[in-house]
Parts: structure tokens; C-alpha cells; sequence
């Protein structure tokens, strides 16, 4: 395996000196996701910005899913050849997830690599935190394809989980750029459109108490709800919607009277329900950000922390609202007595800055790396982030 890896990062090197001839087009801005085959939410909404303040940018999005099967891996490989000659004269490179050319390859110094990770926290370990783990990476692949390196800033969320991300990215904390992402403001400024739509979508739904369990995605594994919904309470104007990743099949037969309301996002959802049930999921940051009480279901509490690790510990941070079995949090969930106090503290601790929009911010980072240089745009940017947050240098 070793060194199948190391053949296949000199083959790309040797492809990539030759397109690195090429000249630079400073005003390219290129996407790159490994997380879906079509854009995410964030990447639209970031590029429209970006065309909106400077008209004269040219972008380009690649996405694609390698899920292992030949079909992917083909497509990949092919989107993989395709990134690189365009990171070869791009300008700006904004990445959701990891993708292995823009760490393998030497790039150009007029190249800036903005992470824009997809989730809004790290609530779970991830990268090389999770290595040799059974649901991480491999200590070959990490080190052979050398896992997020590159990065010259990495868009993150709340300063609480700061340590987190340079532990699971190996950078230090100067490139951290503390303002969240661009679907955040869309949670804070939409939720009235996301109301018109999920009722248009189900008007019978109207005047229902909602409950969204949205748990986080486990590889190889089917999401089976069977014990959750055999003890739920779907009477007395109780609905229970169950929305699982993109990527993971729910089992069949396990949903019994739970809805998977198909014709609208998980977004659009979460601005309706009236709490919401998760797990080691960061839509627990989103929830947060609408001021959703949120309840935790750990069935599987010690074997995710064996196989994957977390960075957050739920018991101790929601001690009455998280749970290993079902019948504890459904009580819960039919209590009003919900800890909002402690709901409060949460949420100052680990929400990014509310203060203007995400999309704005990020977009003008960018715009000021193509135009004034990344050394002197990213410096500036976090250390007038900083201030506003109140956090002092050395």
C-alpha cells in the first residue's frame, strides 16, 4: 500500500510541474469537495458573494464523492487530474473536506488554499486525531498523502473548539479564522422562508410539535431509528422526522410513523422543529445558532469512543439532556423542564461571532488575498477578528 501511495504522489507531482507552466489567472477561484457530487450550500453561497463584490472573478467547481465502489473511484481520479490543472493557475483554491491534490502537490506562492470545513465545530474527532482509529484514516495514508497540509487559513467556528481543529488539521492557531460559515447566516436570516416552505411542502404538518432527530453519519452502517420510534410519542400532536446524511440508507422497514419529509433539507427542518435530537453530530452548533434545545442520544456512547474519539464531552456539558438509551430521553423530550441556563452557557462558549455575516467576511478575506497578497490579507483579517472578539496577543 506504502508504496502505491508514494508511486502515485510522484506521478501527480511529474503531471503537476509540467501544468504549473501554465500562466495564472489571479482572479480564478476554484471549489473543491470530496463531501457531495454537487455543491454545497456554503460554496454557493460563497461564490455568489464573490460575484457580487468583484464581478470580474471566474470560478470553477469540482465535486465528487469517492465512495470506494469503481465507478466513483474512475470519476474521482478523472476530477482529480482536472483540479490540478486548475490549481495550477487559479489564484485562490476553497476546499470543504480533503482533497489529496491540493496537499500532495508544491503549489504555486501565488496560490492561496482557503479550508472552508463543512461541518460548524468539532464536536467529534476528525484527521489526525482520528488516526489509526477504526472509523479515521491509516498512519500510511495519513502520512503518505499527507492529510491537510498546505492550508493557508482555515475558516472555523467558535474559539472553544480552536484547539480541536489545529489537532485534527496540525496547524497552529495564527491561521484559524474564528467567524463560521456562510450557511449560518443563512439559518439567522431565512428561517420565515424556511417556515413558507416546509408548510407549502406539508400543510398538514402545521400546528404539530416537531421533533428532528438528525443523528451523524457512520460509515458502512445503515441508520436504524427502530428503537427510538417503537418508544416515541406520536400522539398528542407529536411528529417525529428523521433525517439521515446524504451518504448513509436508512434500514428498511424501521421507520414506523416517523417522516423523512424528503421534499425539503435538513436546513429547512431545523428552522421548524421545535427541539431537536442528535448525537455526536455539529448540527448541534446549528441548532444552537436558532436557539434549538437540543437532546443527545448516545447508543453507541463507549464504542464511538473507542472507534472514532470526541472532543466535546456531552455528558458533561448537557448532563439532563443527553442519553445511551431512548426511553430516558423521550421523558425529556416530554418535560418542559429543559436546562436553558445551561443552554445559554453552551452557546457563549461555543458559537463563533454573530456579529455581521460569515459569507461577507470570508468572501472579502478572499477578495484581499487576490488583490493585496494572502501574507498581509490573512494576518490582517484574523487579527482584526481577534480584537473583535476580545482576544489579546502575546
Amino acid at each position: 500500500m506504502r508504496i502505491a501511495v508514494i508511486l502515485l504522489r510522484w506521478v501527480l507531482s511529474f503531471i503537476y510541474f509540467f501544468m504549473k507552466l501554465l500562466p495564472v489567472k489571479r482572479n480564478k477561484v476554484i471549489f473543491l469537495s470530496r463531501q457531495s457530487n454537487s455543491p454545497s450550500d456554503d460554496f454557493l453561497m460563497l461564490r455568489d458573494a464573490l460575484a457580487e463584490k468583484n464581478p470580474e472573478l471566474e470560478f470553477v467547481m469540482i465535486t465528487q464523492r469517492a465512495d470506494g465502489d469503481i465507478k466513483s473511484l474512475a470519476k474521482f481520479a478523472l476530477k482529480t487530474l482536472s483540479s490540478m490543472r486548475h490549481l495550477a493557475t487559479a489564484g485562490v483554491c476553497v476546499l470543504d473536506s480533503y482533497w489529496p491534490a491540493v496537499s500532495i502537490l508544491k503549489h504555486k506562492d501565488s496560490l492561496t488554499v482557503v479550508q472552508l470545513w463543512h461541518a460548524m465545530g468539532k464536536i467529534k474527532k476528525s484527521g489526525y486525531q482520528s488516526v489509526g482509529k477504526k472509523l479515521g484514516r491509516s498512519d500510511v495514508i495519513a502520512k503518505e498523502l499527507r492529510m491537510h497540509r498546505n492550508y493557508d487559513v482555515i475558516i472555523a467556528g467558535g474559539r472553544a473548539f480552536n484547539p480541536f481543529y489545529c489537532a485534527s488539521f496540525g496547524v497552529e492557531d495564527d491561521i484559524l479564522y474564528n467567524v463560521g460559515l456562510p450557511r449560518m447566516d443563512r439559518l439567522r436570516e431565512g428561517v420565515s422562508a424556511a417556515r413558507a416552505e416546509f408548510y407549502s411542502a406539508y400543510p398538514e404538518l402545521e400546528g404539530k410539535r416537531i421533533v428532528l432527530y438528525a443523528p451523524t453519519f457512520r460509515k458502512k452502517q445503515e441508520l436504524d431509528p427502530t428503537a427510538l420510534v417503537s418508544v416515541f410519542d406520536f400522539d398528542a400532536g407529536n411528529t417525529l422526522i428523521i433525517k439521515k446524511h446524504p451518504n448513509q440508507r436508512i434500514k428498511d422497514g424501521s421507520l414506523g410513523r416517523a417522516l423523512t419529509c424528503d421534499k425539503v433539507s435538513t436546513a429547512t427542518v431545523l428552522s421548524v422543529c421545535d427541539c431537536i435530537i442528535t448525537d455526536y453530530s455539529a448540527i448541534t452548533i446549528e441548532a444552537a445558532i436558532l436557539g434549538k434545545p437540543v437532546f443527545f442520544y448516545l447508543f453507541d456512547y463507549e464504542q464511538y469512543l473507542s472507534e472514532n474519539g470526541l472532543n466535546v464531552k456531552l455528558f458533561d456539558e448537557f448532563p439532563e439532556c443527553t442519553f445511551r438509551e431512548c426511553q430516558g430521553l423521550v421523558k425529556a423530550l416530554e418535560s418542559t423542564d429543559y436546562d436553558k441556563e445551561n443552554y445559554r452557557r453552551f452557546c457563549k462558549k461555543y458559537l463563533p461571532d454573530l456579529r455581521g455575516r460569515a459569507t461577507d467576511k470570508i468572501a472579502d478575506l478572499i477578495i484581499d488575498c487576490i488583490e493585496k497578497g494572502k501574507g498581509y490579507a490573512i494576518s490582517e483579517h484574523i487579527s482584526r477578528q481577534n480584537e473583535a472578539d476580545g482576544v489579546m496577543g502575546d
